[in-house]
């Protein structure tokens, strides 16, 4: 009899495949046949079927009648859709947080900002400045209690990732990305709700410009 998978190696699993979709380690339409992703992956195969039903749930995979789970297609329409939704929920959440957060915010603000910058200057690895930058994006919406807010944002974020990190594939972009985080920071730590979000707005808006250009490549 198939032992049931562990809540640890389902969770685990997930992580794992969600990152390699988010990073464009498995591509856009991949065939995600579990022998190939127990072979890569090391996990299980009880696992891995719960973690694609998992991703299933949030859109990152899709399902074929009869012929399993695949990566989620890419399109320039459908990033430009996406981008307008996360500044939507990304702005409502910035507004909600600056305006309830606390000094123990604010100190986790400055420390994630802190070394996300270090991080930039220094030129530290690729995957280091992905952390840092992702806990400077959490920590400046951190302080709404709103958890169907955080749990969309944190979906709609994911897919806003994955064509981020597509979009490199064009090589450098021109943006000075620390310039606009340290715009964000000043205006959160000045608590300027309406300059935040504008800065913010523009920074996704950016992202979503550079996807479209890949895209159309």
């Amino acid at each position: 009899m198939k032992q049931p998978a562990t809540g640890t190696d389902a969770e685990n699993a997930y992580l794992a495949l969600r990152q390699a979709i988010v990073t464009g380690d498995l591509p856009p339409d991949r065939k995600l046949k579990i022998a190939e992703l127990r072979t890569q992956f090391g996990f299980g195969a009880a696992p891995l079927r719960e973690a694609l039903s998992r991703l299933f749930g949030e859109r990152v995979v899709v399902q074929h009648s009869n012929r399993g789970f695949y990566v989620r297609k890419v399109s320039a329409e459908d990033v430009d859709d996406l981008g307008r939704v996360r500044i939507q929920l990304e702005t409502e959440a910035l507004r909600d947080s600056l305006r309830r957060g606390d000094d123990a915010w604010e100190a986790q603000l400055v420390a994630a900002y802190h070394s996300l910058r270090l991080a930039e200057e220094r030129g530290t690895g690729k995957d280091a400045i992905e952390l840092r930058n992702r806990a400077f994006h959490d920590s400046l919406v951190a302080a709404t209690p709103s958890r169907w807010l955080l749990d969309l944002r944190e979906q709609v974020y994911a897919h806003h990732e994955r064509y981020r990190h597509l979009s490199r594939s064009l090589g450098p972009s021109g943006r000075n990305t620390p310039a606009e985080h340290a715009a964000i920071f000043e205006a959160a730590i000045a608590r300027d709700i309406e300059e935040t979000c504008r800065l913010m707005a523009q920074h996704i808006k950016l992202t979503t410009i550079a996807a479209v250009k890949a895209m159309a490549q």
